[in-house]
């Protein structure tokens, strides 16, 4: 076998692994992700933990921490948006909110809609619709399970072994070794600019646009509040489309001072929030990314690849363009 045949046959070897290889992982792409995520974000205080307790204990205690300051949390506040959800599909609140929207319709508009009718007919068929999916739901119950015990272990190797993971990588990678270091000090430096001053910054104006519906006691709000905050991730749209609903049913309710406070609320103190920690925690920064990058980002990554796109795609972008400036330098491109 000549040189050049043992150099098709390895790569062709290799690309038929890789392949091989993400069938198996793309299942649970969306947790691996996470545990990738979890295990950057905790890698300092490894560090620092690893020098008391040693490496094996630190990471089964940040593993453990993960599960009592992120899983449970978690879990508790989608044990009560489920509530929420059950008591909307039973009609409790909706019902009169829709009556409320039927008046308001009828008596300004002239527009003679029968909301509530509707819904209690949409109300009606959940069941069924439940019961017929029994099976993918016990399906995804399982994926659910296994994807975050694996999800842990992941995290807890990533913390025990990352360096040399990470070592490994540039070691196989063909790179100068000057061209290498800079490729992964901009992928750090890309991923905390993302983390601080979108991520951050989307979960505090979530969670501040969430205490105003609490306040005016709009129903539902715990509900509202996680997805004002998977909003807030989103360039141009944000939190609005929530808090413009909230107004209008506030309107409805015939609650005028409460709808014209919440939106003063949201023009000053929601949209303030975003701002100033925006301008704080990216402005500043020298890898702070365009917002249509991070749009794209957003949008393209979290079809691609799940929710967990919504993190990762700005990085992935914004890491493109270091790689583009990265090699421009070293290999005289320009």
């Amino acid at each position: 076998m000549t040189l050049s045949a043992r150099v098709v046959f390895s790569a062709g070897l290799v690309v038929v692994l890789a392949l091989l290889a993400w069938l198996i992982v793309q299942p649970f792409l969306t947790y691996l992700l996470a545990a990738v995520l979890l295990a950057f974000v905790l890698r300092p205080l490894h560090a620092r933990a690893s020098d008391a307790v040693g490496s094996h204990l630190s990471a089964g205690l940040l593993v453990v921490g993960t599960v009592l300051a992120v899983l449970l949390p978690v879990g508790a506040f989608v044990f009560v948006v489920a509530s929420d959800v059950s008591t909307l599909t039973e009609g409790e609140t909706a019902i009169p909110a829709l009556e409320s929207v039927e008046r308001l319709l009828r008596t300004r508009l002239g527009i003679d809609v029968e909301l509530g009718g509707r819904f209690r007919t949409l109300a009606g068929q959940i069941p069924d619709l439940i019961a017929g999916q029994a099976p993918a739901i016990v399906g995804s119950g399982v994926h659910t399970v296994l994807g975050l015990l694996l999800l842990l272990f992941v995290e807890y190797y990533l913390l025990k072994d990352g360096p040399s993971l990470v070592q490994w990588i540039r070691g196989v990678a063909p790179l100068p070794d000057a061209v290498g270091r800079e490729l992964f000090a901009a992928a750090e430096e890309m991923t905390w600019a993302v983390l601080k001053g979108h991520v951050l910054v989307a979960i505090a104006q979530g969670l501040v646009a969430g205490l105003g519906l609490l306040a005016l006691g709009i129903p539902n709000a715990a509900l509202w509040t996680l997805a004002m905050t998977f909003l807030a991730l989103v360039p141009v749209i944000g939190v609005a489309p929530v808090i413009g609903g909230a107004i209008v049913y506030l309107l409805a309710e015939g609650r005028l001072f409460a709808a014209v406070g919440l939106a003063v609320y949201g023009l000053t103190v929601v949209a303030l929030t975003d701002d100033y920690l925006r301008a704080f925690l990216v402005e500043r920064h020298a890898t702070s990314l365009h917002p249509a990058v991070i749009l794209v980002g957003v949008f393209g990554a979290a079809v691609a690849f799940g929710p967990m796109g919504l993190f990762f795609g700005p990085v992935v972008l914004g890491l493109f363009k270091s790689s583009v400036d990265v090699f421009s330098r070293h290999y005289n491109l320009a």
